[in-house]
C-alpha cells in the first residue's frame, strides 16, 4: 500500500477574509500497490470482524430477522482469509458464531447457528461489546483489520450502563487495535451514547429510523473495512514562524506543539480521502512563500495469505498481544511542502476548501442551535440557524459552492421546524443530526460506500 497526501492552499476574500488569512485543506488517501490474491480478487488485508447484535425483546420480529439476514449477507461474502464472529446480547452476551475459517463446512455451521438465535430480555450492551472485542483480539491473523460492528435499538439496561465507563472500555479496545462502529435502530436509542462509543472506537455512527436499510449499512461497513490501506494514521504539521495562528476545523484529536500540530486521523481507505481543514493567520500577506511541511504517517495494512498463525480463539489477549504488534507494525508515510500560491489560489483548490469550510461551519452553527434548545434559549436557536442560512447564501451567491453540493447537508428550515415541533419529531431530527455530525466532522463522507456524495 501507499499513503498519499495532497494540500489545497487557498484564500477566500469573498468571505471578508484579509490577505493574511488562508486555508489549508489536506487530503490523506491510500491505494494498494501490490499484487492481488488471485484471478478476479482485489488485493486487500484480511478482515477480522465481530458483529454484536442486540437481542433484547424490542428487537423481536422483523428487526431481529433483518439483522440476522444482514449478517448472513456478510458471511456469504467472506474470503478464505477472513474471520467473522457473531455475538448476541440481551441480559447476557454469548458468542453465537466464533471467528473460524469459513470453508463450506464452517459456513453451514454458521448458518445453522444463526437460524437458532432468538431474542430475550434486557440489553447488556457492555457485555456484548466486550465479547465482540475479545473475539477479534483472540485471533492471530497476520495484518488483519480488526473491527466491531454493534447493532442496537435501545439503552443499556443490564450490566454496565454508565456512558463514561462504556466509553472507556471502547477506548481501551481501540488502543489494542479494534475499531468500533455503531448502528442505532429506531426511536429508542441513546444517540449520545452511540456517538460517544463511535468516537471512542474511532468508527462511525449510523442512525436508521427504519430497519429496511440495515443490510445496506452493514454491507457498506464491511466493504469499507476491506478497502483499508492504513490504520493509526496521523498528520504532523510543522509550521514556519510566518504562521501566527492555526486551527483545525475538523474535530479530530489534536496535540499542539510549539509550532506544530499532530492530528490523529485514524483509518484511511483505498481511493477515499480523509480530509483535515486548517484555518491559518499569517504575520504578513506575502504570496508564494513556504508555510511549513506536513507528513502523513500510518500503520500499513498489507495483503496476507489468509491463514491464522495460531488457533487464536480461546487464548487470552495477553498471550497474543506481542504477536499482533509484531505482525501489524509496518509503517508508511507521505510528505508535502506547504506553499501559499500567488493571489487567491487555483480554482479547484478554492472550491474544495470552500465546500469543506461551509460544511464545518454549518455543522457548528446547527450544533450550537441544538445546545440552545437544550437550555430553553429560543433566541439562541433562531440566531444560530439564521447564521447557518446566511453562510449558505454567502457561499452560493459568491460562486464558491454550487446548489447541488448542498444536498448532503441538513436543510436548515426543516431542522428549525423539527426543533419547535412535537417532542418525537424533534428527537428524530436530533438523532439524524447526531449521526451526520459525527461522521462529517471526522471526514467519514466518502470512506463508507453509500448514497452520500461530495
Amino acid at each position: 500500500m501507499s499513503l498519499g497526501l495532497v494540500c489545497h492552499a487557498a484564500r477566500l476574500p469573498e468571505l471578508g477574509a484579509g490577505e493574511r488569512d488562508a486555508f489549508l485543506l489536506f487530503d490523506v488517501n491510500g491505494r494498494w500497490t501490490g499484487p492481488a490474491y488471485g484471478p478476479g480478487t482485489e488485493a486487500r488485508a484480511p478482515l477480522c470482524l465481530a458483529i454484536a447484535i442486540d437481542a433484547s425483546s424490542s428487537m423481536r420480529g422483523g428487526r431481529f430477522a433483518l439483522a440476522l439476514q444482514a449478517t448472513r449477507n456478510v458471511l456469504a461474502s467472506l474470503g478464505p482469509q477472513d474471520r467473522v464472529a457473531v455475538i448476541t446480547f440481551d441480559r447476557d452476551a454469548r458468542v453465537a458464531v466464533p471467528p473460524a475459517p469459513f470453508d463450506a463446512a464452517g459456513a453451514e455451521t454458521a448458518r445453522r447457528a444463526l437460524d437458532r438465535l432468538t431474542t430475550g430480555i434486557g440489553t447488556n450492551l457492555g457485555a456484548g461489546w466486550r465479547e465482540a472485542s475479545e473475539a477479534v483480539l483472540r485471533v492471530v491473523l497476520p495484518n488483519a483489520v480488526r473491527r466491531v460492528l454493534l447493532l442496537t435499538d435501545g439503552y443499556p439496561s443490564r450490566g454496565e450502563t454508565q456512558r463514561d465507563a462504556l466509553r472507556a472500555r471502547v477506548m481501551e479496545g481501540h488502543a489494542r487495535g479494534v475499531e468500533t462502529s455503531i448502528v442505532g435502530l429506531g426511536d429508542g436509542i441513546d444517540d449520545g451514547l452511540c456517538v460517544a462509543l463511535a468516537e471512542a472506537g474511532e468508527g462511525r455512527f449510523h442512525y436508521l429510523r427504519e430497519e429496511s436499510a440495515l443490510a445496506e449499512i452493514v454491507t457498506a461497513e464491511v466493504e469499507g473495512a476491506r478497502a483499508l490501506v492504513a490504520t493509526d494514521v496521523s498528520l504532523d504539521v510543522q509550521l514556519t514562524p510566518r504562521v501566527d495562528r492555526a486551527e483545525v476545523l475538523h474535530r479530530y484529536p489534536c496535540k499542539p506543539g510549539d509550532r506544530s500540530l499532530d492530528v490523529r486521523i485514524g483509518s484511511v481507505a483505498r481511493d477515499a480521502a480523509r480530509s483535515v481543514l486548517l484555518s491559518v493567520s499569517l504575520k504578513d500577506g506575502t504570496p508564494d512563500a513556504m508555510l511549513g511541511f506536513a507528513t502523513a504517517r500510518g500503520r500499513a495494512v498489507r495483503p496476507a495469505a489468509g491463514k491464522a498463525t495460531a488457533p487464536g480463539y480461546g487464548h487470552d489477549y495477553a498471550n497474543v498481544k506481542a504477536s499482533i504488534a509484531e505482525l501489524d507494525d509496518l509503517e508508511d508515510s507521505a510528505r508535502v511542502t506547504l506553499l501559499l500560491p500567488p493571489g487567491v489560489g487555483p480554482e479547484v483548490s478554492r472550491r474544495r476548501v470552500a465546500l469543506e469550510l461551509l460544511v464545518q461551519r454549518t455543522l457548528a452553527e446547527v450544533r450550537a442551535a441544538w445546545d440552545g434548545l437544550d437550555r430553553g434559549d429560543r433566541d439562541a436557536v433562531t440566531r444560530r440557524l439564521e447564521r447557518a442560512r446566511g453562510l449558505r447564501r454567502l457561499f452560493t451567491e459568491r460562486g464558491l459552492v454550487r446548489d447541488d453540493e448542498l444536498l448532503h447537508m441538513p436543510n436548515v428550515d426543516a431542522v428549525e421546524r423539527a426543533m419547535f415541533s412535537a417532542s418525537d419529531e424533534s428527537k428524530e431530527a436530533r438523532r439524524r443530526f447526531s449521526s451526520w455530525a459525527h461522521n462529517t466532522q471526522l471526514s467519514f463522507i466518502g470512506v463508507i460506500p453509500g448514497p452520500r456524495k461530495r
